[in-house]
């Protein structure tokens, strides 16, 4: 629902969730981290026996200690698989805004999950890598991360006539 108005009329936007290529590197780096720890867990079990601050020391341990054949493909099969769903949460989890000049839609896992009339909205800014949207008493009407780049963000809701009052991008 990306659009650009004719002569600066308003148009929906959606902002937020992961590009292709951001897709691709979440499940990427998610399922690889899995997979490394998989395998790396039987040293990460013997490193912890020698450290005593380690936290979890003690189930770290018990699933290093297991040494069955099948453990040598099966931890990092594990891990992997372990990675892959975890990377599959994330990206489904990310907010999509879709703004339009009477509303924001915040989606999350496909869903609409909450509807912000533009009439509460006073005020849209930057937060380190948040987005917040308040009311004129200051509640919060939402606050995340929204993927994308900030200056495709920042137009998304000046172009429908939401106040920004970040710093120019």
């Amino acid at each position: 629902m990306t659009g650009g108005g004719s002569l600066g009329a308003p148009t929906a936007r959606s902002v937020g969730g992961f590009d292709r290529a951001g897709t691709v590197w979440v499940l990427a780096l998610l399922s690889l981290g899995g997979l490394a720890l998989g395998a790396l867990l039987p040293v990460l079990a013997g490193w912890a026996e020698d450290v005593p601050w380690m936290p979890f020391q003690g189930p770290l341990e018990l699933l290093g200690s297991f040494d069955e054949p099948w453990l040598t493909w099966g931890r990092p099969a594990v891990g992997l698989l372990a990675g892959l769903g975890f990377a599959l949460w994330t990206i489904s989890d990310a907010p999509v805004l879709e703004i339009d000049p009477e509303q924001i839609l915040v989606r999350r896992h496909g869903q609409v999950e909450r509807v912000i009339e533009r009439t509460k909205v006073a005020a849209v800014y930057p937060r380190r890598s948040d987005i917040v949207l308040e009311t004129d008493s200051g509640r919060k009407l939402f606050e995340g991360d929204i993927e994308g780049g900030r200056s495709a963000i920042r137009s998304a809701f000046v172009d429908n006539g939401y106040p920004w009052e970040g710093a120019r991008d």
